[in-house]
């Protein structure tokens, strides 16, 4: 029975870091553009009115999706992030794209899914190449219930004002960033977890290799994975508590050229599996950073996996 595709691709993957200052300087050292600061405002819950938040963000737009540097900015006021880093700095937010909010969360609640109602959040962003206008950005959030859902700040997000957003200016970056392609997520027990995230992102999940399973979007993936199979990844990476995103995948437009800034801006960088090269979290604010000159839903990286997974099962055994 085909699943009904709920989740089209990766909106965002946010990663929240203690100081915002340093986090910002850090994914510029890597070669990232980011947006001007921006200042968060919302509702604490559905139907309630949006006021300042204590958080703020700088954002690497791409061509498609983009990475937020989340970080507290007022410890007085509201803010979700500080929920975050009581627990670990480094990936947290898991943004899913849909067809809509309304329409996931329709599809969600009829199969009995435990999510929020959607909230209205809004925050003003610097507009235009030289930053002197501002304009506001608005956009709908429905997250999975938090307490169900302890994986990721699982959500899906609709952008009201993608123009401002996506900047044509905003979208090249020194390191040759073009596009989010995967998450990274790790999992004490990777089978479990995906039982319960393929279906609330109405996507089939296959296995890739041994304890890591894959799940395909439009131009984009999700590997859930165990700590030995994330160690054939990210050798000797730290982790955070479990289940936890521990990395994520940019699509660059030449790796020769990503590794040559990396290695100028004094980034260590390593060879990685499907023809990558990645950073590791204390590089990257606790979160390892893969690089990839094609995305890992292109077919070949998917062969690649399949035919390692294949020849491992497969390979007599040695005495």
């Amino acid at each position: 029975m085909l699943m009904k595709t709920i989740a089209h691709d990766l909106d965002h993957i946010g990663v929240a870091v203690r100081d915002l200052d340093a986090g910002r300087d850090l994914f510029q050292r890597l070669g990232f553009h980011l947006a001007p600061r921006s200042h968060h405002r919302g509702s604490r819950a559905p139907g309630a009115p949006i006021e300042p938040w204590g958080s703020a963000n700088h954002c690497a737009m791409l061509q498609r999706g983009y990475v937020e540097v989340i970080g507290l900015t007022d410890p007085d006021k509201f803010s979700t992030v500080r929920g975050m880093l009581d627990s670990y700095e480094g990936a947290h937010i898991v943004a899913l794209q849909g067809e809509s909010v309304d329409a996931a969360h329709m599809e969600l609640r009829r199969m009995g899914v435990a999510v929020d109602e959607p909230r209205d959040l809004e925050r003003m962003a610097a507009y235009g190449p030289e930053g002197t206008d501002s304009r506001r950005v608005a956009f709908r959030n429905m997250y999975m219930t938090r307490s169900i859902f302890t994986e990721a700040r699982l959500q899906y997000t609709e952008h009201l004002t993608r123009d401002v957003m996506w900047q044509p200016h905003l979208l090249e970056h020194p390191n040759g960033a073009l596009a989010l392609s995967d998450l990274f997520l790790c999992s004490q027990d990777a089978e479990a977890t995906v039982r319960k995230l393929a279906p609330v992102f109405g996507v089939q999940a296959r296995q890739a290799a041994r304890g890591e399973h894959l799940l395909t979007l439009s131009h984009s993936s999700i590997r859930i994975l165990t700590p030995e199979a994330w160690a054939e990844w990210a050798p000797e990476a730290k982790l955070p508590p479990l289940p936890a995103p521990v990395g994520l995948g940019v699509q660059v437009r030449s790796l020769e050229a990503t590794r040559d800034l990396l290695v100028r801006n004094g980034v260590a960088v390593q060879d990685g599996r499907a023809n990558g090269i990645w950073v590791g979290p204390a590089q990257a604010c606790g979160a390892a950073l893969y690089f990839f000159e094609r995305g890992l839903d292109s077919n070949s990286a998917h062969l690649e996996s399949a035919q390692q997974f294949a020849r491992k099962e497969h390979a007599p055994l040695r005495a």
